[in-house]
């Protein structure tokens, strides 16, 4: 008997680990993203002067398959460890564990995954509804039929998930009581005699900085000294609809202030995250409504980190494979 056919919404990386369990136990499987390419919460800001890491700057490895995950990425090169020098608060600071990066860019450890599972972007679907007959007839925001699927899994950030699932699916509800925070992000390059920071990665160095990232140190992130700031959830939340050039010069003001005597910027840019930090999660690893033919999951329903999006991805999968 054939496996049923999955439509995953999303390719990020719980919505690529997902795909990944499922393609892995035959399945059918198609994933779709509305983004131009991969990347996600890795998103990789290209640039004249170089490459900007403007998501999530790395990620540890704690459960032992996402470890293999990890591993995996690692032997294709997709990925890297990578020992930064840490302040927190002005002090030296240690992670236990080691940490890893994308090699070349943060999203190429999507990148591969998308490769490898056929996922298409720039591919919006427009608000879900219920079945027909056990099948699923799924079309673009246009309009625009494009499949049919026995199954749909939602991988997107949850209140993107809200606005797709019907209001009658309980995952809806779901969706909607998660918190997110926004978190406005600085990038901004300097002359080639900026030189070093002396830190790679600085967490909170004030109240209204989240972190500061210095690029150049980097695998593969040749080019002028480059420089991520995010902004912490309040100071993004309090300034969350305000125009990107006073955002950019406040930021910029931040930046001189958490690393002295940096001359003027050669280029700035800032990128607004609305759903960048989830502060309070979904009950349980994932979202499954097997009446109803759709499922969720993503870093809402675990936590903040590459490696909660993927376990809630993983898990769903295995949970679909099960069950179906």
């Amino acid at each position: 008997m054939p496996k049923p056919s999955v439509f995953v919404i999303g390719a990020g990386v719980a919505g690529l680990s997902c795909a990944r369990v499922l393609d892995d136990a035959g399945f059918l499987v198609r994933i779709a993203d509305k983004g131009r390419g991969p990347g996600g919460r890795c998103s990789s800001r290209r640039s004249p002067v170089g490459r900007f890491d403007h998501g999530a700057a790395s990620f540890t490895a704690e459960d032992p398959s996402f470890q293999a995950a990890v591993d995996r990425w690692c032997g294709v090169g997709a990925a890297a460890p990578w020992e930064p020098r840490m302040l927190k608060g002005g002090k030296a600071y240690e992670l236990e564990g080691p940490q890893y990066l994308g090699v070349r860019a943060m999203n190429q450890i999507i990148k591969h995954e998308a490769d490898h599972l056929g996922a298409e972007f720039e591919l919006e679907l427009g608000e879900l509804g219920e079945r027909r007959g056990n099948r699923f007839e799924l079309s673009t925001k246009s309009g625009h039929q494009i499949a049919d699927a026995d199954f749909v899994v939602v991988a997107t950030p949850a209140p993107q998930a809200a606005a797709l699932l019907p209001a009658t699916s309980p995952l809806m509800a779901r969706a909607e009581a998660v918190v997110m925070a926004p978190c406005w992000t600085l990038m901004a390059a300097f002359p080639q005699g900026a030189g070093d920071p002396g830190f790679d990665t600085h967490l909170a160095p004030n109240d209204h900085v989240y972190a500061v990232f210095w690029q150049n140190s980097r695998p593969g992130r040749e080019g002028l000294s480059r420089f991520v700031l995010q902004a912490s959830s309040s100071w993004s939340t309090d300034h969350l609809e305000d125009d990107a050039d006073s955002v950019s010069a406040a930021l910029l003001s931040e930046l001189m202030s958490v690393v002295p005597g940096l001359p003027a910027p050669e280029l700035t840019m800032v990128h607004r995250w609305r759903y960048a930090r989830v502060e309070e999660t979904a009950a349980g690893d994932y979202g499954l409504d097997l009446e109803s033919g759709y499922a969720t999951c993503g870093d809402w329903h675990v936590g903040p980190n590459i490696e909660d999006a993927w376990l809630s991805g993983q898990r769903l999968g295995q949970a679909l494979v099960a069950q179906l």
